[in-house]
């Protein structure tokens, strides 16, 4: 699998969260101000950056909730919030992540 795929966004994909936006502000997915930033940094360099950051905020909120029920430890959650920073997002991270929504118990506890 190339890099883009794992790591970055093709046009496409870029598109798609543009779209999407009003539905994941309604939702409560993201901020009207993460919105903004999404769509001021559209068809540019700093697109990816930007939803790198919110995705990456998203995902420390699920961290510390895994490590304050004890599902996960400190070192295991910045080990994922330093992949994260680095530009990863491999879809077994995901996965891993989407475990971790806040108010929802792991496996293991």
């Amino acid at each position: 699998m190339d890099a883009d795929a794992e790591n970055g966004m093709g046009s496409r994909r870029r598109e798609r969260v543009v779209e999407q936006l009003g539905h994941m502000v309604e939702s409560g997915r993201v901020t009207e101000q993460e919105a903004d930033r999404v769509r001021a940094a559209r068809g540019t360099d700093e697109f990816d950056e930007v939803v790198r950051g919110i995705s990456l905020r998203h995902a420390e909120t699920r961290l510390e909730s895994a490590v304050a029920d004890g599902s996960m430890t400190r070192e295991e959650t910045d080990g994922f919030s330093e992949r994260l920073r680095n530009g990863e997002h491999p879809r077994s991270l995901r996965a891993h992540l989407g475990k971790l929504r806040p108010g929802r118990r792991s496996r293991s506890s």
